[in-house]
């Protein structure tokens, strides 16, 4: 999609007319319509004042390339998040907002010591290993690992 398309199609969005627009970025309504109709390519300073009014990233206006704005993109979860995610759902809601009230009380490098058991050798969270055939271990209070098997 070309510059003047992103902008035509972000004036629809939002419900713009080429005035609004041209109100709203401090652009003359004349350069705005030059632009719409392919006819300008607007300054950096134009174009910038533009992706401003229009809510939108200069980068996603400025890039023929992009078809969504990745300033505004969903970002994306690494394999660790992924998996600590995962690990909060198989807790529960209740399990694993205690761990996070736990962790931010205590601090995460004691809260994380606490779990992997460094400090008294006995991990209160076991880590599964993959093709183990056991699910993740639940949190105790004591220090005794609840993993339960498959």
């Amino acid at each position: 999609m070309t510059f003047a398309e992103k902008v035509y199609k972000q004036m629809l969005v939002r419900g713009l007319n080429q005035q609004r627009l041209a109100q709203l970025s401090s652009v003359s309504d004349s350069e705005v319509s030059r632009v719409l109709r392919g006819k300008s390519s607007p300054s950096l300073e134009y174009a910038h004042r533009l992706a401003k009014a229009l809510g939108v990233s200069l980068d996603y206006l400025a890039d023929d390339t992009l078809v969504a704005d990745p300033a505004f993109a969903e970002p994306r979860q690494e394999a660790a998040d992924r998996e600590i995610l995962e690990l909060a759902r198989d807790l529960g809601h209740r399990q694993a907002r205690r761990v996070l009230e736990t962790t931010l009380d205590l601090g995460y490098e004691v809260a994380t010591r606490r779990l992997l058991g460094v400090d008294s050798g006995r991990p209160v969270v076991e880590r599964d290993e993959p093709g183990s055939g056991r699910t993740a271990g639940a949190v105790g209070r004591t220090g005794s690992n609840r993993a339960s098997s498959a």
